[in-house]
């Protein structure tokens, strides 16, 4: 009856651990100014599906400053969008 007992104990213990995780508050990085590295500086990318969007890959798309250091926000390739938002050929 012991080893029951010690067994839910520490599940009742490891749930509350990983609800406590799965529920912290996340951050959003999405309303930040986003900004995007063209191979020697960061530059401000402009507005997410209005300026630039974010093409499936693996790489870094955007990314936003935090207290000083550029931080990843976004996945993909960084592709910018001209007037009429379609991709353009130049970034």
């Amino acid at each position: 009856m012991k080893k029951i007992k010690l067994i839910i104990m520490s599940l009742a213990i490891l749930l509350s651990i990983g609800g406590a995780f799965a529920t912290r508050p996340h951050y959003d990085c999405t309303f930040n100014t986003q900004y995007y590295w063209n191979g020697s500086a960061y530059l401000q990318a402009g507005v997410f599906g209005v300026n630039f969007i974010c093409q499936s890959s693996a790489n870094s798309c955007s990314y936003v400053l935090i207290n000083g250091v550029y931080t990843q926000c976004r996945v993909g390739t960084y592709t910018p969008l001209n007037a009429a938002g379609v991709p353009s050929k130049n970034k």
